[in-house]
């Protein structure tokens, strides 16, 4: 195990004051109260489960393109046999006319051969055009559908699939599918064709030439069936190595300064390079193994063209009337044999291709049918929001029969500001992620107006919420767009004004472009403060009616935050707020405050009666301003 496994992740970025893990990370850690950081390896590519059930949801896809397939299949099918009967026709010119010295007759045979040629090429190009032309449509359909799916499914979800896991499936996985549907369907009609066509002309020409040839074929499959296995799994290995490659180096570079600070430097090389070791060994292997099957197949392809030359040479020399075969036939079977050889790879080729695209819409498939968050909601809505909040014997697990929130009662009366505090882990953010219906209740009840909210549609209740949480979040795009986020069908006055309110305007219009100026991915071309600011800006323009901030002036200076808090209460006046923090002073003047420790309500009750009450509030307030 390498060293830097040894340190604790969490004390580098409290103690260093760094973040280890950019936000997409972060999506791979559990919630408060469900175990540490879910791991960076890559699952890699594995065989499908279930390929008949999965074969047929991509067959449902291309449904709407049947008759274009059936076309593209009928003409397929004609070109590639009409392109088998140019040896055929050549072998008969040899006997016919080449040997008798009829020569006139030799160039309408050429002139067959080539509209024959021009004819096949033609097909095979609109073939191709129309395939990767349905391959497409049905990709994008495919991609549509999940990613739309990844928008409605439940949080629970993310907790438990890494967000490099959903990208490898929306990207990697969606390829495999297209280069199996835009390629593999095209190359195994016309190897089929191939294979089955060959042996026919053959047995045409001549029975006793092509017994020579089937001879090899048990072989050549034997071998074939065995390399290719060895190279999937070679393959395979490769992916695991290079997903878990890719693993060290995005920890590294997001964790760089952290790393350089703790001197980790050396324990990162080492992994690296154990892993870098793998992965050559991995695809030595797999390389290896597919570059025996190539040569096999040509020494093959010789020895059996070999075979069929030197037989024919003895039965057209010595061979009884019933066996005997002509120079057109010798000459038409070797031919044969060559584009007989050829097809028995590819299909096993392809058949890898193939169960890759299969594997990645299986797990395609997977992620279209996670249960919708939207599905059994409820169907109650309103426009109006007093903000009345009642938690009736609340409790909450992540995990079956590992407890996080239990039995939680308490009232917010309309208008009120109730202040959540309690250590790290107790679930306090787990509390108000139950109100907006991240997560569903294993007992007890939530309601709003006396309303459960699992009445209320998830859509209805939300917009009636605006939550700022502690690690912002900023999208691509400009200040201006990030903060209209709020409610897109804000005027620009609006947007100014919310920026305004939370003393966000003046440092916006001192940047270059003022509020056109480009978010990077993340934000990360603004501060933590910066961010912040931008986010309570966009939840002030959504003017909710419920009002809930995480931590939202953690990252904000002593100066900027007083400024806040001043925005704050103008916008949570008349507003029913949820607010959670660490800094006690901040909450003074909250109508009530809730005590949560180890997912109890220990204590409620305003700042001064708890401090009166002497128990936790008041040794957690204290040992905030001893520290």
């Amino acid at each position: 195990m390498s060293k830097f496994k040894l340190l604790n992740k969490q004390e580098i970025r409290e103690e260093a004051g760094l973040e280890l893990l950019d936000a997409e990370q972060k999506k791979n850690q559990a919630p408060s109260g469900r175990g540490g950081f879910r791991g960076r390896r890559g699952a890699g590519y594995s065989k499908p489960n279930n390929i008949r059930k999965t074969v047929k949801r991509l067959l449902a896809y291309m449904g709407v393109y049947k008759l274009w397939i059936v076309f593209v299949a009928i003409f397929t099918i004609g070109a590639t046999g009409a392109n088998l009967a140019i040896p055929f026709i050549f072998s008969y010119a040899i006997d016919e006319f080449i040997l008798p010295g009829i020569y006139g007759q030799i160039i309408y045979v050429v002139g067959i051969i080539l509209l024959i040629a021009l004819g096949n090429s033609l097909i095979r190009f609109i073939a191709r055009f129309v395939m990767v032309h349905i391959s497409q449509r049905v990709i994008k359909k495919i991609r549509k559908d999940a990613f739309s799916k990844l928008l409605k499914a439940p949080i629970s979800y993310y907790d438990k699939q890494g967000s490099g896991d959903i990208v490898s499936r929306l990207s990697n996985d969606v390829e495999l599918i297209n280069a199996s549907l835009g390629q593999t369907v095209l190359e195994v009609i016309n190897s089929a064709v191939v294979l089955i066509g060959s042996v026919v002309y053959m047995f045409i020409l001549s029975w006793s030439l092509s017994i020579v040839v089937l001879l090899f074929v048990p072989l050549m499959i034997a071998f074939t069936i065995f390399i290719s296995k060895r190279t999937r799994e070679g393959f395979k290995e490769q992916q695991i190595h290079l997903a878990s490659l890719n693993g060290i180096i995005e920890e590294n570079i997001n964790g760089l300064r952290a790393v350089k600070l703790y001197n980790q430097e050396p324990a990162f090389t080492a992994e690296f390079k154990e892993e870098n070791n793998k992965l050559r060994r991995a695809g030595f292997k797999a390389q290896v193994y597919a570059g025996i099957l190539w040569p096999f197949i040509h020494f093959m392809n010789n020895l059996i063209y070999l075979m069929v030359i030197a037989v024919g040479a003895l039965l057209y020399l010595y061979a009884p009337a019933m066996m005997a075969v002509t120079i057109g036939q010798i000459n038409g079977v070797s031919i044969y044999s060559r584009q007989f050889i050829m097809p028995i790879s590819n299909l096993s080729q392809m058949f890898n291709q193939l169960m890759q695209g299969i594997a990645g819409a299986e797990r395609i498939f997977e992620m279209i049918d996670t249960e919708s968050e939207y599905e059994g909601d409820g169907e109650q809505s309103f426009d109006a929001f007093e903000g009345r909040i009642t938690f009736e014997n609340v409790d909450f697990e992540y995990d079956k029969d590992v407890p996080v929130l239990r039995n939680i009662s308490f009232e917010a009366e309309e208008g009120e500001i109730i202040a959540i505090v309690g250590p790290t882990g107790s679930g306090k953010t787990t509390t108000i992620s139950l109100i907006n219906r991240f997560y569903d209740l294993k007992q007890g009840a939530i309601k709003i107006d006396g309303i459960d909210i699992s009445d209320i549609k998830k859509d209805v209740l939300r917009k009636k919420i605006g939550i700022v949480l502690q690690d912002t979040k900023l999208f691509k795009g400009t200040v201006y767009d990030n903060i209209h986020y709020g409610d897109f069908e804000a005027d620009e006055e609006a947007v100014i004004e919310a920026s305004k309110q939370a003393n966000a305007h003046d440092f916006i219009e001192k940047l270059p472009k003022g509020y056109d100026t480009l978010v990077s991915e993340g934000g990360e071309n603004f501060s933590q403060g910066e961010r912040q600011l931008i986010s309570i800006a966009r939840t002030i323009l959504s003017n909710p009616s419920l009002l809930i901030l995480d931590e939202a002036t953690s990252n904000i200076d002593t100066r900027t935050e007083a400024k806040i808090q001043e925005s704050m209460e103008v916008l949570m006046k008349g507003r029913t707020s949820i607010v959670i923090a660490h800094r006690l002073q901040t909450i003074q003047k909250a109508h009530k405050i809730l005590v949560i420790h180890d997912g109890r309500l220990i204590e409620q009750g305003t700042h001064k009666t708890l401090l009166e009450a002497r128990g936790f509030y008041h040794n957690l307030y204290q040992s905030q301003f001893e520290a």
